[in-house]
Formats: structure tokens, sequence, C-alpha cells
């Protein structure tokens, strides 16, 4: 189930955007415009709100970047897609974000088109889908 974003502008940040569903929240930043091979990094914070009752067995989000990215992955050999400025990565949970307010934070490397449109590059999350799972009790897969 996809769950609409809200989003908050903060002008106190140098680079990133935040932005909620119902069970996670987030942050992009950019600690670093080039690594060695030539990508930009960006890291990626998420937090599962203590609100929701649910088993999360998966994070997706959706990145929207500047431009055009031709290449992008994740941290850890997570799932990772690009088409055009979008890239979209999903992080495992391994069913622990019941209720938790459970923090992660992973990179993403994208690269452009050359390396001063990857200098370039910014992005913001713009969607999140929440995998979820019943428990061992038969609840906690609707977020209730």
């Amino acid at each position: 189930m996809l769950e609409k974003p809200s989003v908050v502008l903060m002008d106190d940040l140098a680079e990133g955007v935040f932005a909620a569903s119902g069970c996670w929240s987030g942050l992009v930043a950019s600690p670093q415009d080039l690594d060695g091979g030539g990508y930009h990094v960006f890291e990626i914070h998420l937090t599962h709100s203590k609100e929701v009752e649910h088993i999360s067995t998966a994070c997706t989000i959706t990145l929207a970047f500047t431009g055009a990215v031709i290449d992008a992955y994740a941290e850890n050999g997570w799932s990772c897609s690009v088409n055009g400025s979008t890239v979209t990565v999903t992080r495992p949970s391994h069913a622990n974000a019941y209720k938790s307010g459970e923090e992660v934070t992973y990179k993403v490397w994208a690269k452009s088109v050359d390396e001063a449109t990857t200098k370039a590059l910014s992005c913001s999350i713009t969607s999140y889908d929440c995998s979820k799972q019943t428990n061992v009790q038969g609840g906690g897969a609707d977020g209730n």
C-alpha cells in the first residue's frame, strides 16, 4: 500500500527534504558531492513511527533528483532502480519495526551524465511504501 507523504519545508537545513508517511519519516542529506568513483553520495535517514503498530518487513522509498541519473546503487546491495531522475530503493526491515521508532541511516550513490552534473545533484524523498506482515497473533499487518 502506497502512503502519501507530507512535506515540511525547513529553511535551516542546508540540503535535504523531510517527508513523512503513516509509518516512516525521512530526511536526505548530502555529506559528499563526489566519491572516488565519480558518484554523488547521499545519506538517507529514516525513522519508523512509535505510534503505528505493525510489523514492517521493508521500506521502499522513491527519490526525486534534480537531474538525470544514469546509475545508482544503495548500501548493502539493497534493491535500487533508476528511471530518469527517479531512484527507488528497498531496504529490508527484518520485521523489527513494530511500534519501535526504529531509526535507519544508509547511503545511496548516484551518477549523472558528467562530473559537473553529478556534483550538482540534489534529491528529496517523494514517497514511502511500507511492506507489512501479520504477527503470530494474526494482527499487525494493517497498521493498527
